[in-house]
């Protein structure tokens, strides 16, 4: 640990040794200059704005101000904060999977789907990179984030199996003028150079009640620390993010509003964030941070997004029109070596030509959507809720197989694939609640949807196939409900019970003539929900619990399997159950202290075994196995103390500690072990006055080595001696300052 890195620790312990270093986010959080009492948080979950502990499903939501005091630069660093959310990395910027309660996706296509606003971002075909590249927005100048526990396929559609992750955003003021700017400087231990983010936002009414704009940016540089040792090279991995977001919002009259986004971002990674393991003992096999792999494995994710959003209050119910649309492009090279070379009777890394297979997969997405919404108005016994969907998505999926020179310039293409495909889906849906007394209410919801698909894919090369286009088809209805009776038994007690329905959407299989047992078509997946749940504010709202007991069946679980000449396919195979309990709490026991916890257990495991990937041999898993990357128990807890003073400057202490527990890397039995358990502790300590704040950080105090995930290459036939495991790990011990100013 280097000087500036013990000087930063040092100052945060001093100032923060005095609070107990614990750590919740998903709790309510408060307004900052209220140190009396627990604040009220309101989220738009069902479409329409309401208080968090009326709502009849299990929510999280995380403020602009938890953000920033929790360094949550990412969705990576919400794992083990949120109960119920499980966030894998892969190792680079934006690419990481997402699983709410167990339900995870082991497919390609995902099982949470990504909001913003009124924007969804997740692709729906299963060629469309949604599990090897998700939509990580740089939270700056956001409102909060939200994350809907449990399937929302009602009033969310396809992918919301688990649930959903929805960021809001901030939207134009039509009356004040006011910015504010940002800079931060951290050092990651046994890191590069010092790594440093800037940020900048400012809202401009430019006809005062009526014509408003906010504009953002942000941007981040975080430094490598991964080394490889075939290469003798250090701090490969280092990131570049960049993020900006502008919005227009015009009141056209009383009762329309307009409202105008776009948004870019950029991720850049130069290396995954991979070490290489030991294949008996599963310990890093090399000093430090480091892999062997052939050559580094550079990736980039980039956005484009435009939203146009008119809200039309006509009286006796609002209508709302969301219109989007998106343009994503995803770009990643692997080292497949030993994967592909073995083929060619070579030995990876040896010889004057094709010494070297890199394994370059371009993924560009268009997506474009439109929601009608009409909302109920007032306060009378039927609240009611009717909406149209459509969304269109063209995907060009390509993959290049290359053999290369030792100077990594292709010279033979082992295989190539290019896949076109088309997602359309049309889709009706409501929801009613019906007020039986003023403490009874019943809300039921169903969505009946269709979807179309189409593939033109191209195989070519040795390891490829014979160039011809072909065409496969598919298309499926698909409908799901849901239902929340309601029970409030004080002015600050509610119980609820919900059973709810979510799917994802099927797709065609690419033909493959040499692999005749891949079937023509997937079927969608589906699952239901049982929840119950009870959340109360207490003790003159100094406390709150929440807590849900939830039991989830899924059935024809969509999965990828590989042919024997390394093709993935899609199946329905395997059934699952997903069980457990959430429970969040918030207390604050003295005038500044706020007290936070989580803790979550979920049994997630197959009721039925995972089929072979070829006639006549092993299943993939058996009924038992433990779903990937699922911890059984997980928890968090938080302390914030704001200190009183009298003055025009004020600070505040806090600490973060959390636990995930041991998981499987892998659901198959033959490409997995067990991740083990990690527990870590963030510090911060902030000096602010009303325009000014410095906050002082260390995440992952104890700096230990933390597997996030682990997989292994699957080698030729014959070429087993080439295997390698390698693990995603955890950013080291990171230590920085950060200061805002606002105006």
């Amino acid at each position: 640990m280097n000087a500036l890195s013990l000087a930063c620790a040092a100052g945060i312990l001093a100032l923060g040794c005095s609070a107990t270093a614990l750590a919740q986010v998903a709790a309510e959080n408060p307004e900052r200059d209220d140190v009396h009492t627990l604040g009220t948080v309101t989220a738009t979950a069902q479409k329409r704005v309401e208080v968090v502990t009326d709502i009849p499903m299990s929510i999280s939501v995380i403020s602009e101000e938890q953000l920033d005091r929790l360094q949550v630069n990412n969705m990576n660093d919400l794992a083990g904060l949120v109960p119920g959310l499980q966030i894998t990395s892969l190792g680079a910027p934006g690419r990481s999977t997402i699983s709410i309660r167990g339900i995870t996706p082991m497919g390609n296509t995902a099982s949470t789907s990504i909001y913003v606003d009124d924007v969804p971002l997740t692709a729906n075909g299963s060629l469309s990179g949604a599990t090897s590249g998700m939509f990580d927005l740089l939270p700056y100048d956001v409102q909060n984030v939200e994350v809907l526990r449990g399937p929302q396929g009602t009033l969310y559609g396809a992918s919301a199996l688990g649930g959903v992750v929805k960021y809001v955003t901030k939207r134009p003021d039509l009356e004040y003028f006011a910015g504010r700017a940002g800079a931060t400087m951290r050092v990651v231990d046994d890191g590069g150079r010092v790594g440093h983010s800037e940020r900048a936002a400012v809202n401009v009414p430019l006809v005062k009640g009526q014509l408003a704009l906010r504009a953002s940016y942000a941007e981040q540089t975080s430094p490598g620390w991964i080394d490889n040792s075939v290469l003798h090279r250090r701090d490969t991995n280092d990131v570049y993010q960049n993020a900006g977001r502008l919005s227009l919002l015009w009141k056209a009259s009383d009762t329309v509003d307009v409202l105008l986004t776009a948004m870019r971002q950029e991720n850049k990674g130069d290396n995954f964030a991979t070490v290489a393991l030991d294949p008996v003992t599963f310990k890093p096999k090399l000093p430090g941070y480091s892999n062997e792999y052939l050559f580094l494995q550079p990736s980039t994710i980039k956005y484009d997004v435009y939203g146009l959003t008119v809200d039309w209050d006509v009286g006796w119910a609002d209508f709302t029109s969301a219109s989007s649309w998106m343009k994503s492009n995803s770009w990643r090279l692997q080292d497949q070596s030993v994967e592909y070379i073995p083929l060619l009777g070579q030995k990876p890394g040896v010889g004057p030509v094709m010494a070297y297979a890199g394994l370059d997969t371009d993924i560009e997405l268009k997506k474009w959507t439109q929601e009608f919404r009409l909302t109920s108005k007032g306060d009378s016994r039927l609240q009611w809720q009717l909406g149209a969907f459509y969304t269109d998505e063209d995907a060009a999926y390509i993959e290049r197989g290359s053999a290369l020179s030792p100077a990594f310039n292709p010279v033979l293409d082992l295989f190539t694939a290019s896949v076109l495909t088309t997602y359309k889906e049309k889709a009706l849906f409501g929801n009613a609640t019906w007020k039986f007394t003023d403490r009874f209410d019943l809300a039921l919801g169903v969505r009946h949807a269709r979807n179309d698909q189409e593939f033109r894919q191209t195989l070519g090369g040795p390891l490829g196939g014979d160039g011809v286009q072909r065409i496969t088809e598919s298309s499926e209805s698909v409908t799901t409900w849901s239902a929340s009776p309601r029970l409030f038994l004080g002015e600050d007690t509610m119980a609820y019970v919900r059973v709810a329905t979510g799917y994802r959407a099927g797709s065609p299989n690419p033909i493959l003539p040499a692999a005749p047992e891949v079937p023509a078509q997937v079927k969608s997946d589906t699952l239901i929900n049982y929840e119950a749940g009870l959340k109360s504010h207490f003790w003159d709202r100094r406390a709150l619990v929440e807590v849900a007991a939830f039991r989830i069946d899924w059935d024809d679980i969509r999965l990828n399997l590989l042919t024997a000449q390394g093709i993935s396919y899609g199946v329905n195979g395997g059934e699952a159950r997903s069980q457990g309990v959430e429970f969040t709490g918030a207390l604050m026991p003295i005038d500044g202290l706020r007290l936070s916890s989580s803790l979550t257990y979920t049994d997630a495991k197959l009721t039925a075994p995972i089929p072979p990937a070829r006639p006549g041999g092993p299943n993939q898993a058996e009924s038992g196995a433990q779903l990937p990357q699922v911890p059984e128990w997980a928890g968090s807890l938080q302390a914030d103390y704001q200190f009183p003073t009298s003055g025009e400057w004020g600070w505040s202490v806090g600490g973060a500690l959390r636990y995930y527990g041991e998981r499987a890397a892998s659901v198959a039995s033959t490409q997995s072990f067990d991740l083990p358990s990690y527990t870590t502790v963030d510090l911060t300590a902030e000096v602010s006055s009303q325009n000014t704040t410095v906050r002082f950080f260390v995440t992952n105090l104890t700096n230990k080595d933390i597997y996030v995930a682990a997989g292994r290459t699957i080698p030729a036939a014959g070429a087993q001696q080439y295997r390698r495991w390698n693990a995603v790990m955890m950013q080291p011990r990171t230590v920085g300052v950060s200061l805002d100013y606002s105006f």
